[in-house]
């Protein structure tokens, strides 16, 4: 009697491994949704650090290169018929090397007037930006004006430790207005920046920006 009781108010062998089997694929089915949710998020997460990360370049390249060939004095050449526009003179204009990965470019962004010669002691007025070893470079004041200056001249304004940028191009384009015998010619430079993260390659991101030259140069 007491074997009937016991046979009929619990489970058998064959019914617990059973049982044990079906909480053994609940579980297993948990945790994948978990791991899945789990690499979902991180991915998430690497990708909107790499977007940071690069469109804070971005916006800093963008903001510079906007400002090229803007001079405090220009109203005083209004009626001239001539340009002397110092920031717009040859080797101080806006220039992209052969490679179309480095810009070069001056502004009044100190309202002084004129170009000052090269220093590191105040803000020289001349300013670039170029792909160098996986990083965005930016032109520190003192150092060589130029797209070949050493890796060492420049300074980093990307992290090398967590994205590398595979890509930096630029692409300057002119529209030109004629009026009589004298030219106004509209610049343009469209930015094209790709980078990765470091610690998960397969993470790319790609921006494009357009930007319009405040400064028309008149000849």
């Amino acid at each position: 009697m007491l074997k009937k009781l016991f046979q009929f108010s619990g489970f058998t062998l064959t019914e617990l491994v059973i049982a044990l089997a079906l909480n053994g694929f609940i579980i297993v089915g948990l945790i994948a949704i978990f791991v899945s949710g789990l690499t979902h998020y991180n991915t998430m997460f690497q990708t909107n650090q790499l977007y940071t990360e690069l469109h804070a370049a971005m916006d800093i390249m963008v903001m510079d290169i906007r400002r090229a060939g803007y001079w405090s004095q220009a109203s005083s050449i209004i009626g001239t018929h001539s340009n002397t526009n110092p920031f717009m003179a040859s080797g101080a204009d806006i220039s992209v090397n052969g490679s179309n990965n480095c810009i070069l470019f001056t502004y009044d962004h100190t309202n002084s007037g004129s170009l000052p010669s090269i220093s590191s002691s105040y803000d020289d007025l001349r300013y670039g930006y170029r792909l160098s070893g996986g990083a965005v470079q930016s032109r520190p004041w003192g150092a060589t004006f130029a797209c070949t200056a050493a890796a060492s001249n420049w300074t980093n304004i990307t992290d090398t430790n967590t994205i590398n940028v595979s890509a930096l191009n630029f692409a300057l384009s002119t529209q030109v207005v004629t009026v009589g015998s004298h030219t106004m010619t509209i610049r343009y430079v469209t930015i094209t920046l790709t980078g990765k993260l470091l610690s998960n390659t397969a993470i790319t991101e790609t921006l494009v920006e357009n930007v319009r030259i405040a400064n028309d140069k008149y000849t």
